[in-house]
């Protein structure tokens, strides 16, 4: 039934009574069941889509990190209307073992203030647990229920890919990061979903015979899937990871963009002249022209300086694997079909709530792609 307030009580008691009857009416399989929780996760969805994919991942995210979660789907509406619902989420064990048990209260508002949600939220998190609050959609950090609750979390997760102005949110999540210094630490799953590139970059370098010409990339490629938004950040993300490694520098207003494609300039360090000689480092990012699943399509890195060198890392039809491809001067390029494991929202999440501070890897590449992003909203003719 619709209403403006809750009682918070009620909604305690309710919990209560839910894990008391849990405990005398064990479930038809005879399972113990037993209450364990680990964090307060807080789950904004901005729409009711969003709400859908929230309430479906919940209970992974139970089975591998207990906690009480929050989700709040906060609608826009003329007039005030709050419901709320409660219930146990349960992992499925082996008949006869424990089965581990966290809590979900549901909060579905229109209309509703970011003030009067914010004191509906906070009295049902868990005291002495952290804190994780997740704002999946764009503009993250303009929700007035965000930046009510953002300030008495230990972390909050972004999802980039939900960017519906990708350089501008890309540069305002990068000062944001920069401004908290881990006080939330902020995490995106943007980011998370770049973690088999980079792996899988960086396994060529783990040769002797290749690494050599890490220090001395000269040209970088990077392709990606252009959905309905055309959103290069998980490219500048890339770049921004590189670059933080290898001590690039992005120079001054050397950025450019034709159509849809961008080109950026960063100086290295040049090898074997000198401490103060630097080389130039061109980066192209387009979209794919090949249909291609989201997230990046293909990676190509080239070193020219001296000894020619290149490095691929492309998808696949087949999206359990990509196509890894390494040559050197005139030798027989050296390929690889490589097992990649699809990773779910659930997997994503579950990654992001084992962290327990500030991920500074992530800090540095985003803090670089930040200004890249804000150098190309600069640019006169951005058309992004």
């Amino acid at each position: 039934m619709s209403q403006t307030a809750i009682d918070i009580g009620a909604i305690e008691r309710e919990l209560r009574q839910m894990w008391q009857e849990q405990a005398i009416h064990p479930n038809a399989g005879g399972q113990a069941v037993i209450r364990a929780l680990t964090l307060n996760l807080i789950a904004r969805a901005p729409d009711d889509a969003w709400a859908e994919q929230i309430l479906s991942v919940a209970p992974g995210l139970t089975a591998q990190h207990p906690n009480r979660t929050v989700i709040v789907i906060d609608r826009p509406g003329t007039t005030v209307e709050v419901q709320a619902q409660v219930q146990a989420l349960c992992t499925l064990t082996n008949a006869g073992r424990t089965q581990v048990c966290g809590e979900q209260i549901t909060i579905s508002a229109r209309g509703t203030p970011a003030g009067q949600l914010a004191g509906l939220v906070l009295p049902l998190l868990v005291p002495d647990l952290p804190v994780v609050l997740w704002a999946p959609g764009p503009q993250p950090f303009a929700q007035p229920l965000v930046q009510r609750l953002y300030r008495l979390c230990d972390r909050v997760i972004v999802d980039s890919t939900t960017f519906t102005e990708p350089l501008t949110e890309l540069a305002e999540l990068a000062t944001f990061e920069q401004k908290a210094k881990g006080a939330p630490a902020v995490s995106d799953l943007g980011w998370t979903r770049l973690t088999p590139w980079r792996e899988l970059v960086a396994q060529f370098f783990d040769s002797r015979t290749f690494l050599p010409h890490l220090h001395r990339i000269d040209e970088i490629v990077i392709e990606y899937a252009a959905g309905t938004v055309v959103n290069p950040v998980a490219a500048l993300l890339f770049v921004g990871w590189l670059a933080s490694c290898l001590k690039w520098a992005p120079l001054e207003e050397a950025v450019g963009v034709e159509g849809e494609t961008i080109r950026l300039y960063l100086r290295r360090p040049a090898v074997g002249v000198g401490p103060a000689a630097i080389r130039l480092v061109s980066v192209e990012i387009r979209p794919s022209l090949s249909p291609a699943r989201a997230g990046l399509a293909s990676v190509v890195l080239r070193a020219i300086d001296n000894q020619r060198a290149e490095f691929v890392v492309a998808q696949t039809d087949d999206a359990g694997h990509a196509r890894t491809r390494a040559t050197v001067a005139d030798t027989p390029p050296i390929e690889r079909m490589v097992k990649v494991d699809p990773v779910t929202l659930t997997d994503l999440l579950s990654s992001e709530l084992r962290l327990l501070s500030r991920d500074r890897t992530f800090a540095a590449a985003l803090n670089l792609a930040g200004s890249l992003a804000r150098r190309l909203t600069s640019y006169h003719n951005d058309p992004l």
